[in-house]
């Protein structure tokens, strides 16, 4: 499904975020990439949305060549990688159904399709009771389950979880790590990029762990000492 071959991304200031980067994550995979702040996680989960370009090697995403994509392309590779973040980046003015729905609408389904898709995700996260609230109203746990809904609401084959508990307390952590289980279980590869060594030695999943940039280990099974 994913696979990085001899990446490296260098900014123009001479730093490198990622070297030498060679990886590969089958579908179905259930994937922690760990590592300490600044040691290449978001990059490489940026690379696989084509929000950043590798300075040099390839990033291939269910066959395709990301950084050959044209720019017309792009939107439908980011509805096959769905991304969730540690804030959430929910539509403040809009109800959790709405929240949810809004990729649907903006891409062209109709009525039934949106209605439909939308109450299954919904449904899925445990959030149907709460579908007519704001986000203002929400838990941090609600809040991250109807970012995993309105990106699941695309039916993504890749799921990237950018540090999706790194905003809630121990138990909401808990509710959130076996929701992403869930979702894996179902079909959808997940990567989730953290550097909370609890969940990631509790669940003993595959772990990649970088440091300043650099695969130094890839476990099949394997723990994480932060």
């Amino acid at each position: 499904m994913i696979a990085l071959e001899d990446v490296s991304k260098r900014y123009p200031n001479g730093t490198y975020a990622l070297r030498d980067i060679d990886l590969r994550v089958e579908a179905g995979g259930f994937v922690f990439v760990v590592g300490s702040s600044g040691a290449g996680k978001s990059t490489l989960n940026r690379l696989l949305i084509r929000d950043e370009l590798p300075s040099t090697g390839r990033v291939t995403v269910d066959g395709q060549d990301v950084a050959r994509l044209p720019r017309s392309k792009v939107p439908l590779l980011r509805r096959e990688v769905g991304v969730v973040f540690q804030d959430f980046k929910l539509l403040q003015t809009k109800t959790v159904f709405e929240n949810v729905a809004f990729a649907l609408i903006v891409t062209g389904h109709d009525g039934r399709t949106v209605r439909d898709e939308t109450e299954r995700a919904l449904a899925l996260v445990g959030l149907a009771s709460r579908r007519d609230h704001f986000p203002r109203e929400l838990s941090g746990g609600e809040q991250q389950r109807t970012a995993i809904a309105r990106t699941l609401v695309m039916h993504p084959k890749v799921l990237i979880a950018d540090e999706p508990t790194g905003n809630l307390d121990p138990v909401t952590t808990w509710e959130i790590i076996k929701l992403l289980v869930r979702v894996n279980e179902l079909g959808t590869t997940v990567i989730v990029a953290t550097h909370n060594a609890e969940i990631v030695n509790a669940l003993r999943r595959r772990v990649v762990h970088l440091d300043h940039g650099r695969v130094i280990r890839d476990e099949a099974e394997g723990v994480y000492a932060a």
